[in-house]
């Protein structure tokens, strides 16, 4: 290209020289490159790859326009196809009335974006990609959401959510920086006087397709709407002349809002509003005039406005009646939101929080802007001053209940509210306890962010559907989340003692509990007034971790447990998937004991590694005094020191001490020596012996005055047999039976 005829863009330039010179084949052909007004054109023939059935006819060589309008491409260059039959009313298509042609919709980016690393080469493959996907149907997808019927500009007006059928009445308006925003409301509001009067209407149902010329003048809006089979000239000037837009029509101006329902084909139904909104340069009564429908006149030094006679006001051309469009929005509903949120959960959740503090109120917020469902919060502390730095709730609500406060902010994130709280302890009852309790029984999940085991437990007793516990570790660096899954096969505090056995068990997860920080502040001045400092980047960061699981919780059928360990230095996480192994519960009015299956595996791979001889060890578990659990999660295998024979077994002690220390180490004390168990050889029964009644005698009278449960397991080759006892809380025997005995 010489320095006379090479195009002012960049882009138009790499363009022309990579269809002229590109050493493989550019799949096009240059017919003309000229200027026009400043602008660089380029005239192009594209070679199009078509599938063998084509929805579209589209060519395969097809001839295009790229009009590039700055030379500094900071505007992206229209394409228009440059065939006479190409087909009309297809999406992704408009007529453009700046460059006088169809011009095709091939840009969805951002075009600053966009353009930084569009080369010549990209450009002629977006084209022939468009075409191609015009042909074969693919470049609208079935789940997209329909097209515009016209373009829209940059003021803008905001609908309440659901539907846009109105009728519709001008809230607030905000104006700033050269533009207006309308807030619209479904409710009149007579406060004040915004001088617009609204013209709404609704126009027959469209087949959604390619994008109409913009109308820029009441001509050209008369004429559009004429095609979609609306008299809007004559519905008009009828409006004109009520008595209400009469009273003040020289003061006040239109807004023009024109409902259009759209269908993706005419057998379809209608599956969504699109609103037009244009406000015309007159004020009511000088469009009147225009119209021939008013005449104004002088009355005590006032301007009147009246209906005219017939024939006594001259019309004027329509096309001299500018328009000014305005870009239409709808505030957000959980529907919708939770689209924008890449959620495609399609109903609401009902949800219960138990606790509004740094992890509650962060996950809560979060999720409402994802729209997953309506909450209803349970917490009975008030906002302190402290709270302020890794909660949501600001300084404002200092000395409020957290929940109402939190309640309060939630309901105020979207155009749909619904949230609900309750200012109570779960653990006390109260006046408020048979809400709690109906509260929880309605909703699809129960969350605790408490971070008290006692909740947890409170929660695996209660009657509700799902349950689910989200806390972080001692030092704030770590996020748990626990979850029961449908069904609740496993409940909630079962889980917990099986994530204190993997937090003693897994090396990823050393020093979890076991450095917990001990540096603390105090915020006030009772003894217990005391708060370890947590960045809120961290709080942040695993609360939005927290609030991404929720949604898969609600759809995952498997109770689960989750580890996600933060490095403070380097940012970052190291997910970490705990198995949950099923329990075998028994229990009596006064006692429940859980066995997880992985106690039951390892007995009796024990027993058969030790075979003939009986093999035994001590057992491993966590208990609640208060409510009466003793929760068994692991069984270890015979010391070095035991003696074992095909009808006996003898445990030793070596090394048990330290072991069984370190499990309490690592879990701050959870995990601890909770009983005996001994294997039966084949032949023998899963049931006591005098030397096993022996021994549990034994072990009433080692533990029972220390006032902890303490339990016998004796696994045989068919089944294992269970005995627990608890001071006077008495005991409870049960069979585990094995599937594949």
């Amino acid at each position: 290209m010489s320095g006379e005829d090479a195009p002012g863009s960049r882009l138009a330039r790499a363009l022309v020289q990579y269809v002229r010179y590109s050493v493989d084949h550019p799949y096009a052909t240059i017919r003309e490159v000229h200027r026009d007004e400043g602008r660089d054109v380029v005239d192009l023939e594209l070679e199009i790859d078509l599938a063998q059935d084509r929805a579209v006819p589209i060519l395969h060589r097809e001839p295009v326009r790229i009009v590039f309008a700055s030379a500094d491409d900071l505007v992206a260059p229209r394409v228009l196809s440059l065939r006479d039959d190409f087909p009309s009313g297809q999406v992704h298509t408009n007529l453009d009335h700046e460059v006088d042609g169809l011009c095709l919709c091939i840009w969805e980016e951002g075009w600053h974006d966009l353009s930084r690393n569009l080369t010549g080469q990209a450009l002629v493959e977006r084209i022939r990609w468009w075409f191609a996907g015009m042909a074969d149907g693919s470049l609208h997808a079935e789940e997209q959401v329909l097209e515009p019927l016209i373009a829209t500009t940059s003021d803008t007006i905001v609908f309440p959510s659901g539907s846009i059928a109105g009728p519709w009445f001008i809230d607030k308006v905000h104006q700033g920086g050269g533009s207006m925003t309308l807030i619209m409301s479904r409710e009149r509001k007579d406060a004040e006087d915004f001088r617009l009067d609204i013209f709404q209407r609704v126009l027959p149902s469209q087949v959604h397709g390619a994008l109409a010329n913009r109308p820029y003048d009441m001509g050209s809006l008369v004429e559009l709407t004429a095609r979609l089979g609306f008299n809007l000239k004559a519905e008009l000037r009828a409006w004109l002349i009520e008595p209400e837009q009469l009273a003040a029509a020289s003061e006040r101006r239109a807004l023009f809002l024109l409902l259009v329902p759209k269908r993706r084909t005419d057998e379809g139904e209608d599956e969504s509003y699109e609103a037009w909104v244009y406000t015309p340069s007159e004020t009511l009564a000088e469009l009147g005039e225009k119209l021939g429908m008013t005449s104004s006149y002088e009355d005590g030094g006032r301007l009147r406005t009246g209906a005219a006679l017939p024939g006594a006001v001259e019309p004027a051309d329509l096309k001299t009646i500018r328009l000014f469009s305005w870009r239409i929005v709808q505030r957000l509903d959980r529907a919708t939101a939770r689209q924008f949120a890449g959620s495609a959960r399609a109903e609401d959740a009902r949800l219960v929080a138990i606790g509004a503090g740094a992890i509650g109120s962060n996950v809560i917020m979060n999720a409402t802007h994802a729209g997953l469902g309506t909450w209803t919060i349970i917490d009975n502390d008030i906002v302190l001053p402290h709270n302020t730095v890794r909660q949501t709730q600001a300084n404002w609500a200092v000395g409020h209940p957290k929940a109402q406060v939190l309640a309060c902010e939630a309901d105020a994130i979207l155009a749909e509210g619904g949230n609900d709280l309750i200012v109570a302890d779960v653990l006390r009852v109260g006046a408020e306890t048979g809400r709690i309790l109906a509260a929880m029984r309605e909703a699809d999940l129960v969350v605790d962010f408490s971070a008290s085991p006692a909740v947890v437990g409170y929660l695996a007793d209660q009657d509700v559907r799902r349950a689910s516990s989200f806390f972080f570790g001692p030092d704030g660096s770590d996020l748990v989340a626990l979850d029961e899954g449908h069904g609740r096969t496993v409940l909630l505090d079962e889980i917990e003692a099986q994530y204190f056995l993997a937090v003693a068990a897994c090396p990823a997860l050393e020093g979890h509990l076991a450095t917990a920080r001990t540096d603390r502040i105090r915020y006030a001045n009772a003894c217990q007034d005391l708060s370890r400092p947590l960045p809120p980047w961290q709080v942040h960061m695993l609360s939005g971790l927290a609030a991404g699981r929720l949604p898969s919780l609600l759809e995952d059928v498997a109770p689960s447990a989750w580890v996600w360990r933060l490095d403070p230095d380097t940012g970052s996480v190291l997910p970490i998937r705990l198995d949950v192994q099923a329990t075998s519960r028994f229990a009596s009015d006064m006692l429940r004991v859980s066995v997880s299956g992985s106690v039951i595996d390892a007995m009796r791979a024990y027993r058969q590694k030790a075979a003939p001889n009986e093999t035994g060890g001590i057992l491993i578990g966590t208990f609640d005094l208060v409510r009466n659990v003793l929760h068994v999660v692991a069984a270890l295998p015979a010391p070095p020191d035991s003696r074992q024979a095909p009808t006996y077994f003898v445990r030793g002690a070596q090394d048990l001490r330290p072991l069984v220390d370190d499990l309490a180490g690592a879990t701050a004390g959870r995990l601890r020596y909770v009983g005996e168990w001994h294997s039966h050889p084949d032949g023998a029964a899963a049931r006591p012996s005098s030397d096993d009644e022996a021994v549990f005698t034994y072990l009433r009278q080692q533990l029972d005055p220390a006032g902890a449960p303490y339990a016998m397991i004796i696994c045989g080759c068919e089944e294992t047999w269970l005995r627990t006892a608890w001071q006077d809380r008495g005991q409870v025997e049960g069979v585990i039976s094995y599937d594949d005995a």
